[in-house]
């Protein structure tokens, strides 16, 4: 696979010379104190420089609810999960389903099955920019359903997209990001063939709009090379209501209703780390012990942060974009966290963000959320907030072990 071994930063380079970042945002973020787009991470000095961080460092207060009281609302796992000022949406079991901000649920949307009002398995749903709509993609079918927030069906639209689809973000009623993953050992060439790129906008018509072309596009591989290809989704969050995109490689990138540029670019030196294509999409047996970094790139205000490992050695990697200095925040954990100190709780880091970005999101099931918060632990944990700390112990005691999961909301200092 000698001709595999391409550099993904000729990738890099040729997205950076291809987009242009002294827009009118980079001029206000200037304006603020913070550096334009793209910040560049000087990962060396990361690794070299260690820091200590608790979630009290960038977070105001921590608050936890439950998923529905309501014994009859049966929530299994959470597979993704979307908060607004409206209430909570997510998808448990395949159904897309809505809760108020306390946790009460309100409302499902249809149903799984294959009839007009009806999704399959794997479908996947996004908001309306207005929060006024419920867009469900449908699996296996080139169309999205139309729901009201209340749950009333509206009907549906076709929007042809490729069979490498994996989830989506509506940035507009006339711009969609469409990400894309593929899986050598049950996908063919023909379907490698027809993913359009790692991720783009489109119109919905389906025609692409801007395109992360895929690295391995350019690159000729065997079939045998081919069956071997795992090219992951690209994960994503929010931030000031653009989406965040973390592919694999070394550039993560800001994404508008009409833009995608580099937003943060790893820069590794020479420090060794997985940056080979076949590092990046072909499977591998076993650690390569080199650096890597683990998706996705939380963004707030003044800061960024990404959690990676090197050999044993984990860490969370905070990034100051107003000096553009990086260091390290070491971990014991296989996951790293931030420290809880707000109200002495399990430490925490999170799968999803509101659109803003500033309030942080994670979900576990009650018989672990009680496991996992002992008086034990509360008594020996530091917490800044007494009150908190006590709020916490009120939750547990009522806390059901066969209660839905619990949803975990970190709100974020906002900076001025």
């Amino acid at each position: 696979m000698k001709y595999l071994a391409l550099r993904f930063i000729t990738f890099i380079f040729s997205i950076v010379l291809l987009t242009c970042c002294t827009n009118n945002r980079s001029k206000d973020n200037i304006s603020k104190g913070v550096l334009p787009y793209p910040h560049v991470i000087n990962m060396s000095e990361a690794l070299s420089t260690k820091t200590q961080l608790k979630l009290s460092d960038i977070a105001d207060s921590i608050k936890y609810i439950v998923l529905s009281k309501d014994k009859e609302v049966l929530i299994g796992s959470v597979r993704s999960l979307r908060m607004n000022e409206t209430g909570i949406f997510l998808k448990s079991d395949e159904l897309v389903m809505r809760f108020d901000l306390s946790g009460k649920y309100l409302n499902t949307y249809g149903a799984i099955g294959r009839g007009p009002e009806e999704y399959l398995r794997g479908s996947v749903y996004s908001m309306s920019p207005g929060f006024d709509r419920i867009l469900i993609m449908r699996s296996m079918l080139y169309d999205y359903l139309i729901y009201k927030p209340t749950g009333e069906y509206m009907g549906k639209k076709d929007l042809p997209m490729s069979r490498n689809f994996f989830d989506f973000v509506a940035l507009s009623d006339s711009a969609f990001l469409f990400t894309f993953h593929f899986v050598g050992s049950f996908m063919n060439r023909d379907v490698f063939n027809e993913m359009p790129g790692v991720a783009g906008l489109f119109y919905p018509d389906g025609k692409p709009l801007k395109i992360i072309m895929h690295p391995l596009k350019n690159v000729s591989t065997g079939d045998q090379d081919l069956k071997n290809v795992i090219s992951q989704n690209p994960q994503f969050t929010f931030f000031d209501n653009r989406v965040v995109l973390t592919p694999k490689g070394d550039t993560i990138y800001e994404v508008t209703n009409n833009s995608i540029t580099p937003g943060f670019i790893l820069d590794w030196g020479q420090l060794p780390h997985e940056g080979k294509i076949e590092e990046l999409y072909f499977r591998q047996t076993g650690s390569t012990g080199k650096a890597e970094i683990y998706m996705p790139l939380l963004e707030t205000s003044i800061k960024a942060y990404l959690r990676g490992s090197k050999n044993n050695y984990r860490f969370i990697i905070e990034y100051d974009k107003v000096t553009g200095s990086s260091s390290t925040v070491p971990s014991d954990e296989e996951l790293p966290r931030f420290i809880n100190d707000l109200d002495g709780g399990e430490n925490f880091f999170p799968y999803w963000t509101n659109n803003k970005g500033d309030i942080w999101l994670v979900t576990e099931d009650a018989l672990s959320f009680k496991k996992n918060h002992s008086e034990k632990l509360l008594s020996a944990s530091a917490a800044i907030d007494p009150v908190q700390r006590e709020k916490l112990r009120n939750f547990l005691s009522i806390l059901k072990e066969d209660d839905n999961p619990v949803l975990r909301i970190v709100y974020l200092k906002h900076k001025k």
